[in-house]
Order: structure tokens, then sequence, then C-alpha cells
């Protein structure tokens, strides 16, 4: 499996604190059955400034010491969109998913549909593929689902948490995860990892339960197949 969306980088947000507790989440992602993980800190304006020369320093050590565990890592960013999205990924400021055109953008809860439909049309206009992270969290997407339809669509992919799916977010999130996954709504799932025991890695078991109430198809495409497309992109 290929996590695409995890905040293992010590010292940089609300995800990992030490270097050891990210090797620790490594290992746990390997137990879990991922082979390659793309780490995304977040940047969000007045909470996370997302330090990117202490993100690139950190990203470099973490590789050197976790050489030999049989997982690639990736660099990424998850972008609490606003109005500078594109300039500041356009500019380097901030980084997309792998080196790839793919960014990771997510919303406030209360997000109207409108602006996160426009955002993301901003975006794809300028050259990005939006990966909307954990629809599932958002009241437009709660009230309805189908509109995760439009928005691939539009040219976007849409990403759900596993923890919500397996019902460890709360059964609203479960319900919604639930509406998208039978229609076939969901591009990608991915873990959202913070810790490994609070927002822990549970992608394999996420896995088996999706290819057993949805198909094995439609599993391997959420968790490897769509996730690929954004690493074999990265390597053009």
């Amino acid at each position: 499996m290929i996590d695409i969306h995890n905040h293992l980088l010590y010292g940089v947000d609300d995800g990992a604190n030490s270097i050891e507790e990210s090797l620790d989440m490594i290992r746990q992602a390997k137990e879990q059955g991922v082979r390659a993980i793309v780490l995304t800190p977040h940047y969000r304006h007045g909470m996370f400034a997302y330090p990117k020369d202490k993100i690139l320093t950190r990203f470099r050590k973490l590789k050197t010491e976790s050489a030999g565990f049989g997982v690639e890592l990736y660099l990424g960013c998850e972008y609490h969109v606003n109005s500078r999205i594109v300039e500041a990924m356009q500019t380097g400021r901030c980084l997309p998913l792998a080196g790839s055109d793919y960014v990771l953008s997510e919303y406030e809860f209360g997000t109207e549909y409108s602006y996160i439909y426009e955002q993301t049309k901003k975006m794809i206009s300028c050259g990005f593929i939006p990966v909307i992270a954990h629809v599932e969290r958002y009241e437009c997407i709660l009230r309805e689902p189908k509109l995760c339809m439009e928005l691939s669509n539009s040219g976007a992919m849409i990403q759900i948490n596993a923890d919500s799916i397996l019902g460890l977010d709360g059964k609203t999130a479960e319900k919604c995860c639930k509406k998208i996954l039978k229609n076939q709504w969901a591009d990608i799932v991915a873990s959202d990892a913070h810790g490994t025991e609070q927002r822990a890695n549970h992608l394999g078991k996420c896995m088996n339960y999706v290819a057993k109430k949805y198909g094995r198809d439609y599993a391997e495409l959420l968790f490897f197949g769509n996730p690929g497309k954004i690493i074999l992109d990265a390597k053009k």
C-alpha cells in the first residue's frame, strides 16, 4: 500500500514529536503493509507555519535513519486552502505530493461547497491536481455525499481517512464513508496518521475491510493504484 497523507515527520506540526516516534510510526505502517509514505506536514496560516527549511532538514535525517526499513519516504504538504495556494505551490513555498502535480488540500468543517469547487477548478486551471483531504469531515459533503462525484468529475481526487471508514472518528463520518464507497466516489484511502497510539495507522485493517465489503479490485485502486499514480507522476 501507499499512504499519501501522514504526519509522521517529527516536530513540525501536530504529528510526531521526536525522531524516535517518527521511526516507530514507519515501523507501524510497515506492519500494516505500507511500502511507501508521503509525509504531509500541515500548512495553515496562523496555526501551522510549514517551516520549509526545518522540514527538509528533518526529512533528510529521517530518510537516513530509516534506511533499510523497506519503506520509501516522500515529502509533501497538507495545505489548508486559502486564496494563495497556487502561488505557494508555484513558488515552492509549500510542496506538492512527492514533487508531483498533486496537492493535498483541506478545508474548514463548515466551508461552503461553492468555495471548495471554486478553489478546485482554480488549481486545475493552473496545472495542479487537488487531492481533497478527508472529505467525510466537511459539512457540505456530510449533507450531500454525491458532491464528491462532481468534484471528481472536475478533475480532483477524493481522499477519505481509514479511521473514518472503520468508525474510529464517529458514526457520522462512518455513515458518510459507506455511502461514498458504495458508489465508488472515493479515489484514495489514506491513514492521516499523527502518532502510534492516538490517530495511529490502520491502513492494513481498513484495506481488508474495504476489500471484503466493496470488492478487492476497488480496494486495490484506493490503497495502491491511485496513490501509485501520484508517485509515478513525481518520477516523470
